[in-house]
């Protein structure tokens, strides 16, 4: 899949149902939000009320994915949540998982496997009892 950031075109992988999440997300939800779906729409978008002009929406930009991570760290208790913490997070999963560390390079969307930082190493009991904890609380706050 080719996507623009900020300017920049990349090859983003994705696992098959997270492909199929987002052609659903594509064929049906965006076009009751967007009237007119060209190439270079923005695929997400944010809804949020301003002062003055109330409700707004805009593309979603890299400030309203950091507000989305305080508001959920806040509620399932680990208010520094950060979106390179995501990343770092399913990386170390997808490693834990195939123990493939050439997956891990092509999922960040790196070009040089020494530029990607050291999966291998294995979690600390006690980190993976963190994750297991802050995952069991996001998925319970997500349901409710």
């Amino acid at each position: 899949m080719r996507a623009r950031c900020l300017g920049q075109h990349d090859t983003v992988s994705a696992a098959r149902p997270a492909m199929q999440c987002l052609d659903r997300y594509l064929s049906q939800y965006l076009p009751t939000e967007v009237e007119d779906i060209k190439p270079d729409t923005p695929v997400f978008w944010s809804t949020f009320g301003q002062r003055r002009q109330g409700t707004v929406r805009r593309p979603m930009e890299g400030k309203n994915i950091w507000r989305l991570c305080k508001t959920y760290g806040r509620l399932i208790g680990y208010p520094m949540l950060k979106p390179h913490d995501l990343r770092h997070g399913v990386s170390m999963e997808v490693y834990e998982q195939h123990r493939d560390l050439e997956q891990v390079r092509g999922l960040l969307g790196r070009t040089r496997i020494e530029t990607t930082p050291l999966f291998a190493q294995i979690r600390p009991a006690a980190h993976k009892h963190a994750v297991e904890f802050y995952e069991a609380k996001a998925l319970n706050v997500l349901s409710s």
